[in-house]
């Protein structure tokens, strides 16, 4: 069985930890802002270059990049000619020129609720407003984030985001692993993209995933590699699947062209598989595309990587 489907989206890819964390141990030796100090711009510009070339052999033909700082995403996606969206923290806001509100290819990116005072939340969602720019917003990954949210606002996640208006907005929430059947509810009365990530969220201890229930209420999703190093978006789709059926106790409730939905960049080319037997196998199988001046490109920027861990070890 020969099977095409469009290129794969990418809604969310940590640059930093996708180039890095396969040399180092970002989690416990290297938080972000000390991580920082100890690139140069050129430094970082590589390590976004190496992230979108791993995302592009992997076959992800559109690509929502997390970045230090502004324009480093654009200028890689512009490089290797693939479609895509730069994201960037809210705490950059105020760096942003008007050439960033042009084309909708920036996202403003919370990283916890928890860590925006009230006022800021309210000027994070009228700056989206006037500037039509995104918001990606990570809410829910752990019982300990709801939680923490909860207490502060004295509501549920959900009504937070709607109280904030950013689900009038553009609007990406990256997570939801511990939200209840009320907020689903609520959020598929809005038309925000929930992007999940269960192979970076298992890595980092944070929970699985029920896709059941986004289906069952309507809600659109889709996938990303989050901090993973190893880009393997077939990858992410078996693994929740695997997720829901253990929480449910029961197979077959997520289909196959469910996920295919959810995986694929309908304006990308189309990727071939050879699939034996049933269809759901393709979800044991990984990309990686033959192109030969990419993979050339790819040695060459992994060398420079390895260079860069280096020093970074060096510098501790």
């Amino acid at each position: 069985m020969q099977l095409k489907i469009k290129t794969f989206e990418n809604y969310y890819c940590d640059a930093l930890a996708c180039a890095l964390s396969e040399f180092l141990d970002l989690q416990n030796d290297c938080e972000e802002d000390l991580l920082l100090k100890k690139l140069s711009i050129d430094e970082a510009q590589v390590l976004c270059d190496y992230a979108v070339v791993k995302n592009m052999l992997a076959g992800v033909g559109k690509l929502y990049l997390k970045v230090p700082y502004p324009e480093l995403g654009l200028n890689s996606l512009d490089k290797y000619h693939i479609t895509g969206k730069e994201i960037l923290s809210a705490r950059l806001m105020s760096a942003l020129t008007t050439k960033h509100f042009v084309g909708g290819r920036v996202e403003l990116y919370i990283e916890d609720l928890i860590d925006y005072a009230e006022g800021a939340l309210s000027e994070i969602s009228d700056f989206c407003g006037k500037t039509d720019i995104g918001v990606m917003i990570n809410l829910g990954r752990d019982l300990d984030e709801v939680g923490r949210a909860v207490n502060r606002y004295g509501k549920s996640p959900a009504s937070i985001l709607e109280d904030f208006g950013f689900l009038d907005r553009e609007c990406y929430i990256y997570g939801l692993n511990f939200i209840d059947k009320d907020d689903q509810k609520l959020l598929a009365e809005y038309n925000p993209t929930l992007i999940l990530s269960p192979r970076s969220d298992g890595e980092e201890g944070k929970g699985a995933i029920n896709l059941y229930n986004f289906i069952y209420n309507r809600l659109k999703f889709g996938f990303s590699s989050g901090k993973c190093y190893n880009i393997d978006m077939l990858g992410e789709a078996k693994l929740a699947n695997i997720n829901t059926n253990n929480l449910m106790y029961e197979t077959g409730l997520v289909k196959f062209n469910d996920l295919i939905k959810a995986l694929e960049f309908k304006k990308g080319e189309e990727i071939s598989i050879s699939v034996q037997g049933m269809e759901e196998n393709i979800f044991n199988e990984r990309i990686l595309l033959s192109d030969q001046p990419l993979k050339e490109e790819f040695s060459s920027l992994r060398e420079k990587v390895i260079e860069i861990a280096r020093k970074i070890k060096e510098f501790n």
